[in-house]
Formats: structure tokens, C-alpha cells, sequence
């Protein structure tokens, strides 16, 4: 079994990070490390989280956060 491993998500403020899982966290004060909530999209059907980037929200897709975050690990 292998252990869910957390990184930094390239592009963002370090405040956010993904696992090896598909969680995405926010370590910013007002959020204490919680995990973020993604909603389905409606036409796709990967979730999806919202982060905010210079002061931008912006949808992003989990699995892509993923393949940012761990670019050394392929299918």
C-alpha cells in the first residue's frame, strides 16, 4: 500500500498543495490545512476546486493539479 504523499502545486502560492491522492489542501491561516471541496463539473464530470491566484479565483481540474504536482509518475 502505498502512503499519500503531499507537494506544492507549480504555478500557485505555496499555500496550496495536492497529494498523490487527489486532495487538495489549502495551508493558508484561515483555512488550518483543511482539505478543499471539489464539485463535479456538469459537462465533463472531473472535479474540480476553485484557487485563487493574484487575487483570481480559478477553476482548476484535480487531475491535472496532479500531473503538475508528480510529473515523474506515468501511467
Amino acid at each position: 500500500m502505498t502512503t499519500e504523499e503531499w507537494r506544492k502545486i507549480p504555478g500557485f502560492p505555496p499555500t496550496y498543495e495536492v497529494s498523490s491522492w487527489g486532495q487538495v489542501r489549502s495551508l493558508s491561516p484561515a483555512a488550518q490545512g483543511r482539505t478543499l471541496k471539489a464539485r463535479v463539473h456538469k459537462f465533463t464530470g472531473f472535479p474540480q476546486v476553485h484557487l485563487y491566484r493574484s487575487g483570481q479565483r480559478i477553476w482548476c481540474y484535480v487531475h491535472v493539479l496532479v500531473a503538475k504536482a508528480f510529473p515523474e509518475e506515468e501511467a
